[in-house]
């Protein structure tokens, strides 16, 4: 009667091991099967450093913002970033930075633009709710001084698109 009662309770212990191995199996793909959604961050790095390339130290780059006429292409290289990617047909990215002096507000004295400004008009509607499929934007502005001690307000605004890769559908 011992050896039937030992079979029977092996049959369970077998069953108690897929049970907990298949509890297992599904919480790790759970947690790994959706892809992790760095955009924001990215979008948070790339910004730091253009304001890092534009303003270092509280003091603005005279050699950036003294070129007016000034592509976003020739910014970009300047700044040490590339936005071209080989896993995507089109740009992924987009920056627009624009630096006004305290005194005269209306106009900006040095904008310039970079990346597929198509992303642009999602920044809107991400305003108002949370929408995952859509780009990520961000909007940082600062203080700087220039060697003369003029006062300077710069804003910048990246976005980064690369929803296929960040979010699940």
């Amino acid at each position: 009667m011992d050896k039937r009662g030992d079979k029977i309770l092996s049959v369970y212990w077998f069953a108690v091991i897929i049970i907990v191995a298949g509890g297992i199996f599904g919480m790790v793909y759970v947690y790994y099967g959706t892809p992790y959604d760095v955009r924001e961050i990215e979008a948070n790095v790339m910004t730091n450093q253009i304001a890092d390339c534009i303003s270092y130290a509280g003091r603005i780059n005279a050699n950036i913002i003294s070129n007016q006429q000034e592509s976003g292409t020739d910014f970009l290289k300047q700044c040490h970033l590339s936005f071209d990617s080989t896993d995507w047909t089109d740009e992924q990215y987009y920056t627009e930075i624009n630096v006004y002096n305290l005194n005269y507000l209306n106009n900006a004295t040095f904008s310039v633009n970079a990346g597929n400004n198509n992303w642009i008009s999602f920044c809107a509607l991400q305003q108002n709710s949370s929408q995952e499929r859509l780009t990520q934007c961000v909007k940082k502005s600062f203080y700087s001084l220039d060697n003369s001690n003029n006062q300077y307000i710069i804003k910048i605004l990246t976005v980064v698109r690369k929803s296929e890769k960040n979010v699940k559908i």
